[in-house]
């Protein structure tokens, strides 16, 4: 017979996989809007320096 324990995880664990989720979801939220600033400035800024 399966233990019901390992059924259902203990909520302190599922608590702590969502917050892992939502940190990696902000982290690369951010690195993309970095990533599309830099695109958008790093240009102007090579031109302004020739």
């Amino acid at each position: 017979m399966m233990n019901p324990f390992k059924l259902f995880p203990e909520p302190q664990a599922v608590r702590l996989s969502h917050i892992c989720i939502a940190q990696v979801v902000v982290c690369a939220s951010a690195l993309t809007s970095n990533a599309v600033l830099l695109s958008k400035i790093v240009p102007t800024l090579i031109s302004g320096f020739n």
